[in-house]
């Protein structure tokens, strides 16, 4: 009876006895749901203006003005730089005057012409000189055209001393000085467009046709996120970089210049690789189901990998206490 005695209490205090064996594992559990994250992509951006622009002189003369200066911004139209025009505006001059005086000589040879026509009637003109009257009302009138040509170029040389913008911008270089000769072609101002800016993105080819899947696309300055809405994917890739060049509107308006990255998630979401567990050769999660621990393979886990997870199961993944874990000891969620 003593040495029994002395058996049932061995027993009793042993760590290996089947109550110590029984008594269940605490652990934490979240819902799959909130253990899940989005399935995210990133890649460098940056925002284009439409047009960035070096305006030049199309005519050579002295500036006689300048009406914009650096940062200034400006609306189509404005006037950006007056030359000189003095030279330009009696050339205009000299050729509205050979304009009339064409005009004059045509005048003159239809009146003759309309007389030789009347006299013709009657006989008191021949043939030659007939023929010779329209030829002069011919030659006149292609004298004239060739003066209203010559009328219209001298006026658009005119009109080129003066320097408007072609589009609303924001002036980011000036070149030309006040009292400076310029020559046809001389770089004047640089101006940068601000309207119709877009968003390029430099993404790499084995990305590129996901992006076209995202279900949301941001671009993201420090933290801030625009919505933006994807335009065109290149169809060229550039062989050296392995990179598309993609582009984006945005209702939002952006500096222009301003770069960022651009991000877009796709369906379906990622179980995070700190929660795969490996048993029996086999990657998966633990769950706990009604007060014990159930493995659950995962067939598309990588080891040190996401796993993409295109349901969510309404699983209650064990967070701590798992590492030890084995499919169906008892827990107790803590």
């Amino acid at each position: 009876m003593r040495i029994t005695l002395i058996i049932a209490i061995v027993l009793m205090a042993s760590p290996f006895s089947a109550g110590a064996e029984a008594n269940p594992i605490p652990v934490t559990t979240k819902p799959l749901s909130e253990v899940l994250i989005e399935r995210r992509l990133t890649a460098n951006a940056q925002v284009v203006a439409a047009n960035n622009s070096q305006i030049s002189a199309e005519v050579s003369a002295v500036v006689l003005s300048i009406d914009a200066d650096l940062g200034d911004e400006v609306q189509a139209g404005d006037v950006l730089l007056r030359m000189e025009d003095t030279d330009w505006r009696l050339q205009y001059d000299q050729a509205k005057a050979n304009v009339q005086a064409a005009k004059a000589r045509l005048t003159q040879a239809e009146l003759r012409l309309k007389r030789a026509n009347d006299l013709k009637q009657s006989q008191y003109i021949s043939a030659d000189d007939l023929l010779g009257r329209e030829t002069d009302v011919a030659v006149f009138k292609a004298d004239l055209k060739s003066m209203q040509v010559a009328e219209r170029m001298a006026l658009r040389q005119l009109e080129k001393t003066t320097i408007k913008a072609p589009f609303d911008g924001v002036v980011v270089g000036r070149q030309a000085q006040q009292g400076q000769l310029l020559q046809s072609g001389s770089p004047v101002i640089q101006l940068v467009q601000t309207q119709g800016a877009q968003i390029h993105a430099q993404i790499p080819t084995h990305l590129a046709a996901q992006l076209a899947q995202a279900k949301r696309l941001l671009f993201d300055i420090q933290g801030q996120q625009i919505p933006v809405t994807l335009t065109q994917l290149s169809a060229v890739v550039d062989a050296q970089a392995a990179i598309q060049l993609a582009r984006f509107n945005s209702e939002q308006t952006v500096p222009v210049g301003q770069t960022g990255q651009l991000v877009w998630y796709l369906n379906g979401q990622l179980l995070s690789a700190d929660l795969i567990l490996k048993r029996s050769g086999q990657l998966g999660v633990f769950v706990a189901e009604q007060g014990t621990a159930r493995f659950k393979p995962l067939p598309d886990a990588q080891e040190g990998r996401p796993v993409p997870i295109n349901e969510a199961p309404n699983w209650q993944v064990i967070i701590g206490g798992r590492e030890r874990l084995q499919d169906g000891q008892a827990i107790r969620v803590k």
